[in-house]
């Protein structure tokens, strides 16, 4: 596909999504109706999309969008591109420019992508320069980042190793597992090293937060989700973790990918954790906005609502008092979200300082997202009796 064809292609996904279809699903649906676009396509098609996503404040496309084609136009202007070189009419290239397709430019608050509540609440806690430093972050995709298992490999043996395939990667500061891929990042998953269990692809940020959990005695990851931490957790120390979600489903892929690693991770189920059972350390991914992490995810960047965010903290606090029930004396409670709002992260500090006598404040770290990470937040509690 040529360049302007892409861009029409990219335009009919566009027209779905503002139809109210989920832009996965709206991918999938065009790559089945348009079985002639080969892997290269799809993964640019996919790029322009979620890019257009990503920016749909500064494209002009927010809240409302005049047309999937204004939306496209002004998405490639928002990333300084010229839209007359893909809208030329040539080949399957859409339609050239016309004076109607001319939009005011964005403002400077348009500029930060990001919907007014939320400035309003990222400016009160980071200030305005920070909060434009975060809004102009994520107007952009993410680093594809893997994490070394140091029960395999060596960093430095696994950066030689992907080489050989012409996957160039460079050492990223956050962690001492984290590589953060340059170039050919859809490769690394088909070389052999991979089945082997050498890397998994893990954020450096998360990698970060993994590594400040000490791991004594029994360990729980109480909100495994799809095991990552779980994963991070036992590759760092060689020890059994054990692994719980909500969602027995959400955990199916933990039982492999812990055997392509060669940990020992035991799977457990909401009906098998009893009610006495006492660890160590409890590590709680919670579930949050994912604000931090809205690189990936851009659509929740638009539908996320006030309401929304404060039904994520009351679940947040649900589930961090039923965590500390499984927590034993002189034991470790870590929680963690990949969020950027106070209330999920200072705030639940001081909801289990001001509510849990019994646990004593440790040690709290936030991480901003930027060109290397997304962004997260852990604080760490000691249960004193």
């Amino acid at each position: 596909m040529t360049p302007g064809a892409r861009v029409a292609a990219q335009i009919e996904i566009l027209e779905a999504i503002l139809l109210g279809v989920p832009a996965e699903k709206a991918l999938t649906n065009w790559a089945r109706g348009n079985r002639f676009a080969g892997s290269k396509d799809r993964a640019a098609l996919r790029d322009l999309v979620f890019q257009a996503l990503r920016c749909r404040r500064s494209a002009c496309a927010w809240p409302v969008a005049q047309s999937a084609r204004a939306w496209a136009i002004g998405a490639l202007r928002a990333n300084g591109a010229d839209p007359n070189e893909f809208f030329n009419a040539i080949g399957h290239a859409p339609a050239a420019l016309t004076a109607e397709d001319v939009a005011p430019p964005p403002s400077e608050r348009d500029l930060l992508d990001l919907q007014d509540w939320v400035i309003e609440l990222l400016t009160q806690h980071y200030g305005v320069d920070r909060t434009a430093e975060i809004g102009g972050v994520l107007r952009h995709r993410a680093p594809i980042t893997l994490r070394a298992n140091l029960q395999k490999t060596t960093r430095k043996q696994l950066q030689a190793e992907l080489a050989k395939a012409e996957i160039e990667t460079s050492l990223n500061p956050a962690s001492d597992t984290a590589l953060t891929v340059v170039s050919n990042p859809r490769r690394a998953v088909l070389q052999p090293c991979f089945e082997q269990g050498w890397f998994e692809l893990q954020d450096a940020a998360s990698q970060a937060v993994a590594d400040a959990v000490a791991v004594n005695g029994r360990v729980l990851d109480y909100c495994a989700g799809g095991g990552g931490k779980s994963l991070a957790l036992a590759a760092r120390s060689g020890s059994k973790i054990f692994a719980h979600d909500i969602s027995t489903a959400r955990m199916s892929e933990i039982a492999p990918r812990a055997a392509r690693g060669g940990h020992d991770i035991e799977v457990i189920s909401p009906s098998d954790l009893a009610a006495g059972a006492k660890f160590d350390t409890v590590v709680c991914d919670l579930p949050c906005s994912g604000s931090g992490a809205w690189r990936r995810s851009p659509e929740s960047k638009w539908s996320l609502t006030p309401g929304d965010l404060e039904a994520f903290v009351r679940l947040q606090r649900d589930i961090i008092a039923k965590a500390i029930t499984h927590l034993a004396p002189n034991g470790h409670l870590a929680l963690i979200t990949c969020s950027i709002f106070a209330t999920e992260n200072q705030g639940q500090r001081q909801f289990v300082q001001d509510s849990f006598s019994e646990l004593t404040f440790c040690s709290t770290a936030q991480y901003l997202p930027n060109a290397m990470q997304d962004g997260l937040y852990l604080v760490i509690f000691k249960k004193d009796v």
